[in-house]
């Protein structure tokens, strides 16, 4: 079985989180779907009650407040109770299908939509960013898959290797707060993919470009 490169796996873990919150979810809706089903019988019961006491005393008491008048009215109760019975037990099962290679085996940047953040000011050296990358160059001077770092020593650029695509040279400088901390030469099939850089004990992470500056970051 063939290796499943940092792409296929980041596509696996962010549709496993999002199926996890959809469920999650969905139990709320149920539990408050089937709380207000049951509030509109109570407020159902009452207007029952009322309508006897105008019926008894010849008294005209509101039997229900408007909001209650316009659900009922509306037939929400109704509504959600064939709802939740169509599609119970409220998690659909999935088939799930290998996701395809993409992007040159190399992840996808953050995105907020996923509930994540690019692991700039994070501590360097955490598990999780070094595991989004199969390529780890050690600075003062690091070279491999086409890429070459000159930077102080203890720093590392972590990047995923890209076998194929463009061949041109191209050139990375990397700042931090504007000074210049390290200079990257590689091949240009990296521009625009994703890579993390620590220095001083701090991680970075941006895409591959001419000039990268990240902001300071005060320890």
């Amino acid at each position: 079985m063939a290796t499943r490169t940092a792409y296929q796996k980041q596509a696996d873990k962010r549709t496993k989180d999002a199926l996890k919150l959809r469920a999650r979810f969905d139990a709320r809706v149920r539990k408050y779907a089937t709380a207000l089903v049951a509030a509109l019988a109570g407020a159902e019961d009452a207007r029952i009650r009322i309508n006897r006491l105008n019926t008894l005393y010849g008294v005209d008491i509101s039997t229900e407040t408007l909001l209650v008048h316009e659900v009922r009215v509306a037939n929400l109760g109704g509504q959600l109770s064939g709802l939740m019975a169509e599609s119970t037990p409220g998690a659909e099962p999935q088939l799930f299908n290998p996701t395809p290679n993409g992007n040159g085996g190399a992840i996808l940047a953050p995105e907020a939509v996923f509930g994540e953040k690019p692991a700039d000011g994070a501590p360097g050296g955490g598990g999780s960013v070094e595991a989004l990358y199969d390529t780890a160059l050690n600075g003062p001077n690091g070279e491999g898959a086409g890429v070459t770092l000159a930077a102080s020593a203890g720093d590392v650029l972590r990047f995923n290797a890209l076998p194929d695509g463009g061949s041109a040279p191209a050139t990375m400088d990397v700042f931090v707060g504007g000074q210049q901390v390290a200079s990257v030469a590689c091949l240009d099939r990296y521009t625009g993919k994703l890579f993390s850089f620590t220095t001083g004990g701090v991680t970075h992470t941006g895409s591959f470009a001419a000039v990268v500056n990240f902001a300071a970051v005060q320890m």
